[in-house]
């Protein structure tokens, strides 16, 4: 982006970080409740919970890493929802060392009868090509949700490691879910994550939405993987101007306007374009392309 669009968008980022992170978001007529947005996010409401419950952080980390792996094509708050019931019936499925020991069509049964599988069979094996990789104590990700500290270049290079030409992290190596897993291990994992500046925002479908509709970048006819570098380059030079807080762990960086943005695509921009009219939420909506008229 030239030196104006970096900036514009720096303050975009601002603005976007602190009203998610604050109480300044307008989201009465979505029907919801302003309150700490963040607080409410699934994955955050699930740690917290644990925490209540005095579950270890090793435990904490260890449960999402494993519900992590199966947010594919997921609705995220009913995932996690599951997940955390299954955790409090079935903890041992999150034990590394006793996964690794079960069958896989036994694991594949269970996962199933409790919804936390999609697709069944490659979740199934994800999940135990997951454990015995946790299990075994070799390198960085292993190191990362045992002990909780790590470097983020070295842990997302690890994730994409193989063993006997098999991938050690399947469902968790991908260029989406792999930062987005590394910023939840930092927070709300509580993990001391190195290096956290090198994760980019995690682009779907939701991200791609308030990125285009927002005029950060024009990707608008590509698909969601080809327009991914370029909304990866187009925030990364924003945060690098933009000045924000967040959470602790990830504060500043891309990591904590991940979230952020994917809140505002889904609970912004997808409720007004299904509404077929602009109706703001923030201060960021201002200067919002939808429904602009076309010259």
């Amino acid at each position: 982006m030239n030196d104006e669009k970096t900036t514009r968008a720096a303050r975009l980022a601002e603005t976007i970080a602190n009203d998610f992170y604050g109480t300044n978001l307008d989201l009465s007529l979505r029907g919801i409740v302003q309150s700490d947005t963040w607080l409410e996010m699934p994955a955050k409401k699930c740690v917290d919970e644990l925490r209540d419950l005095g579950v270890s952080s090793r435990d904490v980390r260890q449960f999402l890493t494993f519900i992590s792996a199966m947010n594919t094509m997921r609705d995220a708050k009913l995932l996690w929802r599951v997940g955390l019931e299954f955790f409090h019936v079935r903890p041992e499925l999150f034990e590394p060392a006793k996964v690794a020991a079960i069958p896989i069509d036994s694991l594949r049964e269970v996962l199933a009868s409790h919804g936390v599988s999609r697709y069944h069979r490659p979740d199934s094996e994800a999940w135990s090509a997951i454990a015995s990789s946790l299990a075994s104590g070799e390198g960085a990700v292993a190191r990362a949700v045992a002990d909780g500290v790590g470097e983020a270049e070295e842990v997302l290079r690890d994730l994409r490691s193989k063993r006997h030409g098999r991938n050690r992290y399947p469902k968790l190596r991908g260029p989406k879910v792999g930062p987005m897993w590394v910023r939840i291990l930092a927070n709300p994992g509580g993990a001391k994550i190195n290096g956290i500046n090198v994760l980019t925002v995690a682009v779907d479908v939701h991200v791609k939405r308030v990125t285009e509709n927002l005029g950060v970048t024009q990707t608008g006819d590509l698909t969601v993987e080809k327009a991914k570098p370029i909304i990866h380059a187009a925030w990364q030079e924003a945060v690098a101007e933009a000045d924000f807080g967040g959470p602790p762990g990830i504060e500043g960086t891309c990591a904590a306007l991940d979230p952020a943005l994917w809140f505002f695509g889904m609970h912004g921009c997808k409720f007004c374009e299904e509404k077929r009219e602009k109706l703001p939420i923030s201060r960021a909506c201002d200067g919002c392309k939808l429904f602009a008229p076309t010259t």
